[in-house]
């Protein structure tokens, strides 16, 4: 068959198979818009999920998933905002590696695929007695709950760090972060004062954990590889610093220490200084002091050292257990009530298998997403509720442009191969073909471009 012939059999197929999945998602669309008009009046049964993050949002989709064939069921997710947000690319953000909208994926359009129903409200409180969730946009009743609000940065006592220093939980703060790095390197260009561009060229990140040292990572890449070029007159190999503070005897923790040797090696080799064992003790617009005494010029003070349960989780009258997050029982279930459930980082759970506490990320909120909605399905077939199990399938710390490190299934892996690991991995739990483009797209640009520098005033 002649080339041209081909051609056009080839791209008549792509049309038609173009053609036909518009007509489904049509067709999926106008059958949603007829169930929403159902639900207009008040469901025989709600289920509520607070927070669209990993847990809550995870947890909303199977729900809803499975009892999609039952109009009198609804289950709605309420958030703040209408996105659910990517953090573990946030890092890449504030490193200008990829764009906020790539990272944010708009809740409404799940609405398409799930029976699902969303509210854009605050959540300012929960009254267990009387099974209401109290909102900015008004009182909704529940027969389940699932609370999955998320954390708050936690001080420790450090109340002049809300003060002086930058917070990292949301899209605006990976912004705010970018933009004042940009602003402090324009602002060392036109002075002279030695003392002054010390402190302007100083980044503090506090917080070795997984979030802190991507974060360090970025920024680096973001400031040699980009920066530096557009900076004549400042000396990157005497003048900028970047330091990263643990207040425990090492970076990363909860990883195995051979990796996290590695993890520290690399940061090294990129000229971050390490300070373990380095707890803050003070904090004002221009430094920072540790409690050994030491003395830190800088204008750029980063928090990631900790986080604690959402304030309005922490204000219910049920035990709580470290950083104010609930005490859950086996099935995740908040001891004293009926048909309330408690995850990710409002959840005080402790693994039995290693008898310690599960950290609060993405991984675990997952896994306890789908324990909960379980859960509440068995509930309400009748069925007694199964105790969690957490499986732990492996950690994974980007370390920079072709540098990371991975703990898979137990195999152990760093350099580029851990790097592209990472990248597949992650690239493949973003919500929405649309934004999975953005992101690979980002990414080549960034690998033939230099990464965008305009410090944007968006306030």
């Amino acid at each position: 068959m002649e080339l041209w012939k081909r051609g056009a059999l080839f791209a008549g197929a792509a049309a038609a198979g173009l053609a036909a999945g518009q007509w489904a998602t049509h067709r999926q669309r106008s059958r949603f818009a007829r169930w929403l008009v159902e639900q207009e009046h008040e469901p025989e049964r709600r289920i509520v999920v607070l927070g669209a993050g990993f847990g809550g949002l995870y947890a909303a989709i199977r729900l809803a998933d499975a009892f999609w064939a039952e109009p009198k069921t609804e289950v709605m997710l309420i958030d703040r905002h209408n996105y659910h947000l990517f953090t573990p690319m946030l890092t890449l953000v504030a490193g200008s590696a990829v764009e906020p909208r790539s990272v944010a994926y708009p809740v409404r359009r799940l609405l398409r695929d799930h029976h699902l129903s969303f509210r854009r409200a605050e959540v300012q409180s929960i009254d267990l007695a009387n099974r209401r969730v109290e909102t900015s946009e008004g009182s909704v009743s529940f027969d389940k709950l699932i609370i999955g609000l998320g954390a708050v940065s936690n001080f420790f006592g450090l109340d002049d760090v809300a003060k002086y220093g930058y917070t990292f939980k949301t899209v605006s703060d990976a912004m705010e972060i970018r933009d004042h790095i940009v602003d402090c390197f324009e602002r060392a260009a036109n002075t002279d004062d030695p003392e002054k561009r010390q402190s302007l060229l100083t980044f503090v990140i506090v917080g070795g954990g997984p979030t802190g040292v991507e974060l360090a990572a970025s920024l680096h890449d973001f400031i040699h590889h980009t920066l530096i070029e557009e900076y004549p007159n400042i000396s990157f190999e005497r003048e900028v610093r970047i330091k990263l503070c643990e207040a425990r005897e090492r970076l990363l923790p909860n990883l195995e220490i051979d990796l996290a040797n590695v993890a520290s090696h690399v940061l090294r080799r990129k000229e971050v200084e390490l300070l373990a064992n380095t707890a803050i003790a003070r904090v004002w617009e221009d430094g920072i002091a540790t409690k050994d005494g030491r003395e830190i010029p800088t204008s750029t003070l980063i928090w990631v050292a900790g986080v604690q349960a959402s304030p309005v989780a922490a204000t219910l009258d049920v035990p709580k257990g470290r950083a104010g997050a609930i005490v859950v029982d086996d099935a995740l279930r908040v001891p004293g009530t009926d048909g309330v459930y408690a995850l990710g980082d409002n959840a005080a759970y402790t693994d039995p298998t290693t008898n310690s506490p599960l950290p609060p990320d993405a991984k675990v909120a997952i896994q306890q997403a789908v324990a909960v909605a379980d859960n509440v399905i068995r509930e309400l077939r009748g069925e007694e509720p199964q105790p969690f199990v957490y499986r732990r399938f492996g950690d994974m710390i980007s370390l920079g442009t072709n540098a990371a490190v991975a703990d898979v299934l137990g195999v152990k892996l760093s350099g580029a191969t851990a790097w592209l690991l990472w990248r597949t991995f992650y690239l493949g739990r973003l919500h929405g073909l649309e934004n999975k483009s953005r992101v690979v797209l980002d990414w080549a640009l960034g690998a033939l471009f230099e990464r965008y520098t305009a410090e944007l005033d968006l306030s």
